[in-house]
């Protein structure tokens, strides 16, 4: 794909086009080389804070500066599938006109649909977005999960799991029906490959209920049972199941032994100070939800030193309110 892309891009003016595509966590971006089965790997690969490539990613709006060679127009342009940030897309051109920025953006939207769309079934774009090695609990937890970020003119959500390459237990999930957003966040005992297991069955019976229109009691009920039929008291979960009307902003949860959830609303605070500060601090800076949860997974790693003693999962939703019409939320103004 890397060569086609480039190929192709020459006749529309754009030069020297290249793919790159972020690791799991959003530390860096790697280059798409295509070639071998470790591609990339050995590429180029650029740092998300303090660069040109990471500020087109972060921002999620096209960036363009003067080229060092031959004096062109180096343009750097956010990979996006709907609101979820894949990475980014380099060219260079001769000019800085409309029609050669439109193509630009263009071949972005092309390359990201093709980057989607292949990236379930390549074991190159699996390794390629890592920077570690995988346990093989966290192998069968990534690939059930919802994708990591979704938008609409009502809602924005954005998840996260820690340890990302060793995650055992931890669950997220979320689904839109009608004015209705469906939220849960699971836990599951353990820290081995039962876990998973544990939190995959209890995913699946609370999309399984949702989509037959049960409410959250008996939801919660009926992912009860089955846990019981299949572990008998051996194993358990708990959990955060939740419903926010996107009509009225109103959020149903029903606590299953978890934390409750954090609440901001006009400034004001509740729950645990370090955690609502940072978000209420990141959100005035007018970040994108899904750069705010990537600072707050890095700052949560950073206070720890890089080093989980338990999985940590966040799903922060942001209701848009009630209204007709809004600016792209993936496009905040320069």
């Amino acid at each position: 794909m890397p060569l086609l892309v480039a190929r192709h891009a020459e006749t529309a003016g754009l030069h020297r086009a290249r793919i790159f595509v972020s690791d799991l966590q959003g530390e860096v971006l790697r280059a798409v080389t295509g070639s071998g089965p470790d591609a990339g790997r050995e590429g180029q690969q650029l740092r998300i804070m303090a660069t040109v490539a990471g500020s087109a990613y972060t921002e999620s709006r096209p960036i363009g500066v003067r080229a060092v060679e031959q004096g062109r127009i180096r343009h750097w342009l956010p990979l996006l599938d709907g609101a979820e940030r894949l990475g980014v897309l380099r060219v260079d051109t001769d000019r800085g006109d409309e029609a050669v920025r439109d193509a630009a953006l263009d071949l972005a939207s092309l390359v990201a649909l093709l980057l989607a769309s292949k990236r379930t079934n390549s074991d190159a774009f699996a390794r390629l977005i890592r920077t570690t090695r995988m346990t093989v609990s966290a192998e069968m937890q990534w690939p059930v999960m919802p994708p990591r970020t979704f938008s609409n003119d009502r809602v924005t959500l954005a998840a996260a799991m820690e340890p990302a390459y060793a995650a055992a237990g931890d669950a997220f999930d979320y689904g839109v029906a009608g004015d209705v957003t469906y939220l849960a966040i699971l836990d599951a005992m353990g820290h081995d490959t039962g876990a998973g297991l544990t939190a995959n069955l209890a995913m699946a019976a609370f999309r399984n209920q949702r989509r037959q229109d049960a409410a959250l009691p008996e939801i919660c009920a009926v992912i009860e049972r089955l846990l019981i039929t299949h572990y008998a008291h051996t194993r358990y979960a708990t959990a955060i199941l939740a419903e926010l009307d996107m009509t009225t902003g109103v959020l149903t949860w029903v606590n299953c032994g978890h934390h409750p959830p954090v609440l901001v609303r006009g400034g004001r605070k509740f729950g645990r100070e370090r955690f609502v500060d940072f978000v209420i601090r990141h959100q005035s800076d007018g970040l994108p939800v899904p750069e705010t949860l990537r600072r707050l997974i890095r700052a949560v790693l950073d206070y720890h030193d890089g080093k989980l003693d338990d999985d940590a999962t966040v799903l922060l939703c942001q209701w848009h309110g009630n209204i007709d019409r809004l600016p792209d939320p993936t496009y905040p103004p320069a």
